[in-house]
């Protein structure tokens, strides 16, 4: 991922052990579901978050997971970071292969076995259009009879420090004349700045396009300096996105199906933390993110006791809410069936790199209990 800044607030206190966590923050998932006077979804049907309390609570959630299991009770406080050139060095030898070529610690799987999991980084083609706008092109081979998921997109831009001129500019990234995102930024600061591109670039690739054509309008900015006119520039402007890409014809699990609007059953829901996002890209390295998918839908009794169906603590969680739900009665709960773990590499507290797989971490596939 390109540079990027943002607040990072300190975790403080002694996070709830065990599945107990868990529990606490599925009974407020509940509370959500059920609150304000109306009869919500009955538990272990189709639980579900009120409008704007979805990420505060899987933030929350991925913060507390990871501090527990790197058996940790505060975020590692980094006050003396180790160079960035002494970082980069030793990480090339961290995962450098046999025959002594580096291996970068970007790769990541798919959610699915039968998925191909990418890393998209697309550099733009300028043109300036207008004195206030240009064109930014950006290119991708397509194959036919390809699913491609997008879980992430955004569009990096660098604003130059402005030294005279006016006190804010406006940056306006558009589609064939439709705002996408716009930004109102302190002239004088300059640095790099993200714009969501997630549903547009979803939209271009279910539409089997291959050029995709953003303008951007800077209004109050140079944006000789802000497009990156030169291609060899740094600063030229680029997207990043995160896909997963299913052949034409592959099978699709039964139990682990997406969720998606055409369907209240038992199924995975995917969402992406961003570690940016928690302001904890100061001591975790690699990765910028992982899937904290969950599971959510209707279990009717033909698909309840699925075969193979393993305890897991998720199971106990529910079970005890189902135990203070009367709504529930003894229907079955939709929880995750499938995990693996997540690989990670972060600062201690005594600003040592460390690399490890944090098990259990990611829902793969979702069941009926």
């Amino acid at each position: 991922m390109a540079p990027g800044s943002g607040t990072r607030p300190e975790r403080r206190g002694q996070p709830p052990g065990g599945w107990m966590v868990l529990a606490a923050l599925a009974l407020l998932w509940v509370s959500h579901a059920q609150g304000g006077g109306k009869p919500g979804c009955p538990l272990c049907r189709t639980p579900t978050l009120a409008p704007g309390t979805e990420r505060s609570f899987l933030l929350e959630l991925a913060q507390r997971q990871i501090l527990k299991k790197l058996h940790l009770s505060e975020r590692p406080n980094i006050t003396r970071p180790a160079p960035r050139v002494a970082v980069i060095n030793a990480l090339r030898r961290l995962h450098a292969r046999r025959d002594g070529l580096p291996e970068p610690f970007t790769t990541w799987h798919s959610p699915d076995a039968d998925e191909l999991a990418y890393e998209i980084i697309s550099f733009a083609e300028t043109e300036i259009t207008s004195p206030s706008g240009t064109a930014l092109r950006f290119r991708f081979s397509q194959g036919t009879g390809r699913d491609v998921h997008i879980l992430q997109a955004q569009l990096w831009l660098y604003l130059p420090a402005q030294q005279i001129g006016r006190a804010q500019v406006t940056l306006r990234v558009s589609l064939a004349g439709a705002l996408l995102d716009e930004k109102r930024l302190e002239a004088r600061a300059g640095g790099w700045h993200a714009f969501a591109l997630l549903p547009t670039l979803q939209g271009f690739f279910r539409r089997q396009e291959t050029m995709l054509r953003l303008e951007l309008e800077c209004h109050g900015c140079h944006l000789n300096a802000t497009a990156g006119s030169n291609s060899s520039s740094s600063h030229q402007p680029f997207l990043v996105a995160k896909a997963t890409v299913r052949e034409a014809g592959q099978r699709v699990a039964k139990r682990s199906l997406r969720c998606d609007q055409n369907s209240n059953l038992c199924c995975r829901k995917d969402y992406y933390v961003d570690f940016r996002d928690i302001g904890w890209d100061d001591w975790i390295i690699k990765p910028e993110g992982y899937q904290i998918n969950y599971c959510v839908g209707q279990c009717p009794l033909h698909v309840a006791s699925s075969p193979g169906m393993a305890s897991s603590s998720h199971t106990a969680v529910f079970n005890l809410i189902r135990a203070h739900n009367t709504q529930t009665g003894g229907q079955s709960c939709c929880v995750p069936t499938r995990r693996r773990p997540l690989s990670i590499l972060y600062f201690d507290r005594h600003s040592n790199i460390v690399k490890t797989d944090i098990p259990d971490m990611i829902v793969d596939a979702c069941g009926c209990s």
